[in-house]
């Protein structure tokens, strides 16, 4: 197959040479050696051959096995001084270093570092300096400096970072920049990925400086508490996409989408990218006052109330002030920030000067046995971020991500692998708005904080045995979300086709097309306007250690809402940008039942116990045993069914199916069943669902239903020997997944995808795991 002879796959394949000029160049699945790619052939010749059978069959046939270098160095001191009556001061330096590799995937660094593998570099340090300053019985002062640092680097394994080896195989106009390192990326369909991968290197730096000063006065009944912070966060990163270029090539040039190795012989490349190599460097100061009463009313009730005020930057100030941020007038554009005009001048965003956050909370012992407490508060939350999506550092005219591809039936390569790397050809793309994608922030957006409020009673059941019972309710409000604001909106219909009407003229190679056709830039717009519930009921029974035996048993009712996912977790934009109301559904945290137990059974064997309560060395031989168990059940979590987007509406949304019928019908809970792509039965029925009809979205809400739950169980049998009054050595068998029972991840759901629609082919947590050990203590 290097050296372009596909006639062992005639069954599988029927190539045709279908660019411009190789008419001929292939006969019988044949290349004729005059039309092989001299550089085409070179980058094919790096691949190994297969090891495992004898040839390509779309399957496996490559297998390497690599060692897995971790080394972990950490440092911790801590000093604490009394210097007089009134002054004490401590300090405290942590420092934790890391380097561990992900593998290649062949021996060759060059060619092995295409499937992400990486070296890691993580290095963490933090400072903490305190001083406490008691100069009364009734007056306290404390002061508190913090630092935190933490320096995170993935680069190619075994490769010199600012060198491209690219001209030594005779591909050249590769970019050569300090983050040019081998081969770019190089994707030729059908095959493992070679060269570098196309997010390395990547590196983060965070930094955080905090200044706490507190003051505590004491005034009769009332505990006085007044505050001021400093807070500033610092981000400086480099996370960007083929910084030297990437090559695809997906096989539309010998007709075979999906198996590029022939065109990549011929040298008929169908995609290529090109990233500006941007560093960032980002901070974000703020300051908080506060004051609160802890006020106790009477003996038996204690009223705490506060109020904090909180400034801070309204977005991540660039040091260079390159940010920019979209204008909707006049078609939609670009503007960049400047030095003036304050912080809005800076980072595009209004600050919020109405951050005010009150407290109330109260304990009331109503009598011996029984006490009620409650509380609410708001806190605000100003850092948001969600990987790169949002950064308006990321944008042009400052961060350019060039593509240009090419679609089935094209008859012209984006490039020939003999002719180079065009990147002259990339660049002068220029700021083609249409083919973008443009990172935005809501210039008036508030501050999004959380609601918290929680209600409860302890009952003291008897001497050792405590029952609580407690309403808790979480507000998210004004939450970062993400959509795609130049999503298209369904106008009517020419001849049963949608006809797409879309919103910015200048993002859009038409304003409106039938089917939604043309070119359409991602306007990934950020709003802080999402909304989350979560109420829950817990309940708990705890018994202290008493005879040898202790134990807590917590059950938790929950649920929670949200109407927007961010893209970390899940499909981060909505399926209708302009109707918000459809996403509110589960969480994807939502777990409506919980329950969790734990208990510790000193055997009662061995002095102190009910046999051999005695100092012999039988007694200690024999005695000293401790059984453990740890018990977790809960319900399943949400998932998503999915079906093909028919909307014509344009690209980066999530897509539902319409919802007509009962899905558990017919559906089974037993694994049995639904465990397995062969298996008999469902875990959800297909049948339940539609295809939406063109130009229409899904009637189906995201997340609408919960997967298989789970259950593990814990065990460990602890036995000790006493060595004196001092030391004593323990012996420990622990038991992890004790039964080895199987959880089960949420079932496929894609309604393209019948055959697997409702089957369940993958498990979550570990099998059992036995852990032998030994601890000495003196």
């Amino acid at each position: 197959m290097k050296q372009g002879d596909f006639s062992a796959l005639t069954s599988s394949y029927n190539l045709q040479a279908v660019a411009q000029g190789q008419e001929g160049c292939i006969i019988n699945n044949v290349i004729q050696p005059s039309c092989i790619d001299p550089v085409g052939s070179t980058l094919l010749n790096l691949y190994p051959d297969p090891n495992i059978g004898t040839g390509y069959t779309g399957a496996v046939n490559y297998q390497y096995a690599s060692s897995v270098p971790n080394h972990t160095h950490s440092t911790d001191g801590r000093i604490d001084a009394t210097i007089n009556k009134t002054n004490q001061i401590f300090g405290r330096y942590s420092y934790y270093n890391t380097n561990y590799e992900s593998p290649l995937w062949t021996a060759n660094p060059v060619v092995g570092n295409g499937e992400f593998s990486t070296d890691y570099v993580l290095h963490n340090q933090s400072l903490a300096l305190g001083w406490t300053y008691t100069p009364s019985s009734t007056l306290v002062n404390q002061a508190h400096f913090g630092f935190l640092r933490d320096f995170s680097q993935s680069n190619p394994v075994d490769l010199t970072l600012g060198k491209s080896l690219a001209p030594n195989y005779g591909l050249n106009g590769i970019p050569d920049n300090p983050e040019s390192a081998g081969l770019p990326p190089i994707y030729v369909f059908g095959l493992t990925t070679l060269g570098s991968s196309i997010y390395r290197p990547q590196f983060q730096v965070s930094q955080v400086w905090q200044y706490i000063d507190d003051l505590y006065k004491l005034i009769g009944k009332h505990s006085l508490q007044f505050g001021y912070e400093y807070h500033r966060n610092t981000l400086n990163f480099f996370d960007l996409e083929a910084p030297q270029g990437a090559i695809l090539d997906t096989g539309i040039y010998t007709n075979t989408p999906g198996f590029a190795p022939a065109a990549f012989l011929l040298g008929d490349i169908d995609w290529i990218i090109g990233e500006t190599p941007l560093k960032v460097n980002n901070y974000l100061p703020g300051n908080s006052i506060y004051a609160q009463d802890t006020w106790r009313v009477s003996p038996n009730l204690t009223v705490n109330y506060g109020v904090r005020y909180e400034l801070y930057a309204p977005f991540w100030l660039d040091r260079d002030n390159r940010v920019s941020n979209f204008d909707p007038t006049n078609g939609g554009s670009i503007i960049s920030a400047t030095s003036n005009n304050g912080i809005y001048g800076r980072v595009l965003v209004h600050p919020d000067n109405l951050n005010f956050s009150p407290r109330v909370g109260f304990a009331y012992h109503v009598s011996p046995p029984i006490v009620f407490r409650g509380g609410y508060g708001i806190f605000h939350q100003f850092i948001n971020r969600i990987g790169s999506e949002s950064m308006l550092e990321l944008n042009p005219p400052f961060l350019r991500n060039n593509v240009i591809t090419q679609s089935l039936g094209s008859t012209v390569p984006i490039m020939q692998l003999k002719t180079g790397f065009p990147s002259a050809e990339l660049d002068a793309q220029g700021l083609y708005l249409p083919s973008l994608q443009i990172r935005a922030q809501d210039p008036n957006q508030r501050t999004s904080y959380v609601e918290q409020a929680s209600f409860g009673t302890e009952i003291q059941a008897s001497r050792n045995t405590f029952f609580d019972l407690t309403w808790v309710g979480n507000w998210g409000r004004k939450m970062n979300r993400l959509r795609n604001s130049n999503q298209g909106i369904l106008t009517g219909y020419s001849n049963g086709s949608p006809l797409i009407s879309f919103p910015y003229a200048n993002l859009n190679s038409v304003s409106q097309s039938v089917n939604g056709t043309g070119q359409h830039a991602f306007l990934e717009l950020a709003t802080n306007d999402g909304n989350t519930d979560f109420n829950a009921l817990e309940a708990s029974l705890t018994r202290q250690m008493s005879n040898r035996l202790r134990y807590q048993i917590s059950y938790t009712w929950s649920h929670n809402m949200a109407n927007y996912v961010d893209n970390l977790t899940g499909t981060s934009t909505p399926q209708n940008a302009y109707d918000y109301s459809h996403e509110m559904s589960n969480s994807t945290q939502d777990v409506r039942n919980r329950v969790v137990g734990n208990a510790t059974w000193a055997l009662p064997i061995g002095r102190g116990g009910w046999v051999m309560n005695n100092d012999s060395i039988a007694s200690r031989v024999i005695g000293d045993w401790q059984l453990n168990a740890i018990v977790s059940l809960q319900t399943g979590i949400p998932f998503n069914v999915t079906a093909p987007d028919t909307s014509s509406t344009g690209g980066n949304h999530a897509f539902y199916p319409d919802c007509v019928g009962d899905p558990f019908a017919g559906a089974s809970t037993n694994p049995k069943d639904y465990a397995g792509g062969n298996s008999p039965g469902f875990f959800i029925n297909r049948a339940a669902f539609a295809q939406p009809a063109p130009g229409a979205f899904g009637t189906c809400r995201p997340r609408m239903f919960h997967g298989p739950g789970s259950e593990n169980v814990d065990l460990s049998l602890f036995k000790g020997f006493a060595l004196g009054d001092q030391m004593r050595i323990e012996l420990r068998g622990e038991f992890f997944n004790a039964f080895n029972h199987a959880n089960f991840a949420n079932p496929s759901a894609d309604y393209s995808s019948p055959g697997s629609f409702g089957k369940v082919t993958a498990t979550v947590g570990n099998p059992r795991e036995i852990q032998l050990a030994a601890k000495f203590y003196f």
